[in-house]
């Protein structure tokens, strides 16, 4: 049998080529796990790559086990200072749940006194909590408790063994979180964290708010093919999901081949920090990621919440435009605001966008109160 799969069959290559090969072997498999075997029968030699051992072996090896032993974190920090104006003074207080099997990482940023409240801070599928400090610092300064969990298979989150990477666990874990919160709990995501934020309020109704950057339906296959780094690899995602599915599960990617991190920004200094970050354009993700977010069963059919929304869209989102989170924002039937910040990119970090995102987001949570609520029902 014919082809790269699992350790089956191999990759059939001509003797001419075979000591060349065997050198390649030795020098790839070191570097990412692989076990990488060739074979030599009567007929022809072949090559065959381990998948399984390669997706095993995709964990950097030159990745902090804390943010503030991590050099990523401050460039990124600084960045933000020098091209953006936007400093971030504290530094979040770092801690490990477990949940599921997964040792979770979080962030917390707490405000001086007493909380209002409880703000889950969700990322998006290019980032990691610790990239939404500057929101988190900026919360707790209203007087709320911020949390930034790294979701499965992200950031400095150490996974259960054998994990399958699907994206069903994200809205499952933000719920959890929210479940166990102090106070009213409010949902704010960034880029996919938007949708799964409005998943997540879905699957646990006593959520009092959620605020989104982005609100992208990634099982809409015309938006999940916008979302990639070119709409082409996006329908031939989709295409090899149907037909070869088990391969594409196995297979991983960094993050800087399948998505356009170039376009979470305007600035070319954080352009370049997303694309070399060994956490964000460097960490090595399944296919089968990808393939479950597309393929999720949410909780409800509709984009009905039992709290209010807020849509705070960048203006100048060129991942992502306005148009791509119209379709849900005005297919939801919940009291919800809109608000288009000026020249935002996809992370908005630009001025006016980060005062205007600062503005909209103390307004939205000022009514947000200690005020008892009813327990909560089922979401059918």
């Amino acid at each position: 049998m014919g082809g790269i799969y699992s350790g089956v069959g191999g990759l059939c290559i001509s003797r001419s080529v075979k000591r060349r090969l065997s050198r390649v072997a030795l020098i790839v498999s070191p570097c990412y796990g692989a076990h990488m075997t060739l074979y030599e029968d009567a007929a022809e030699p072949r090559l065959t790559i381990d998948l399984d051992a390669l997706a095993a072996g995709i964990e950097d090896r030159h990745v902090a086990m804390s943010y503030a032993q991590s050099s990523g974190w401050n460039s990124y920090r600084q960045i933000l200072r020098n091209s953006f104006g936007v400093a971030v003074l504290s530094e979040p207080h770092e801690s490990w749940l477990e949940w599921r099997g997964h040792t979770l990482h979080i962030d917390t940023h707490d405000p001086v006194g007493e909380p209002r409240g409880t703000i889950i801070l969700v990322h998006g599928a290019g980032g990691h909590g610790r990239l939404l400090a500057p929101i988190g610092e900026f919360l707790a300064g209203l007087g709320w408790r911020a949390i930034a969990p790294d979701l499965p298979g992200y950031g400095l989150t150490r996974v259960r063994d054998g994990w399958l990477e699907d994206y069903i666990e994200w809205p499952e874990c933000v719920a959890d979180l929210a479940k166990h919160c102090e106070g009213p709990v409010v949902l704010f995501g960034l880029s996919l964290g938007g949708m799964t934020a409005l998943r997540g309020a879905q699957l646990f109704p006593d959520v009092r708010g959620v605020i989104a950057t982005t609100l992208i339906d990634m099982s809409d296959p015309g938006t999940f093919a916008s979302a990639a780094r070119w709409r082409w690899l996006g329908h031939l995602t989709l295409a090899f999901a149907k037909v070869f599915p088990a391969l594409l599960d196995r297979l991983p990617f960094r993050l800087r081949w399948v998505t356009p991190l170039s376009a979470m920004t305007s600035d070319t200094d954080l352009q370049r920090w997303f694309l070399e970050d060994p956490l964000i354009g460097g960490r090595r993700v399944r296919g089968r990621f990808f393939r479950t977010l597309h393929a999720y069963q949410p909780p409800r059919s509709d984009y009905s919440l039992t709290c209010p929304l807020l849509l705070a869209h960048p203006g100048r989102d060129v991942w992502t435009p306005l148009s791509m989170s119209m379709t849900v924002f005005d297919a939801t039937p919940s009291p919800k605001h809109l608000r288009v910040l000026t020249n935002g990119s996809h992370l908005p970090a630009e001025t006016p966008a980060w005062m205007e995102l600062c503005d909209a987001v103390r307004d939205f949570l000022e009514p947000i109160t200690l005020h008892p609520i009813s327990p909560s029902t089922e979401v059918g």
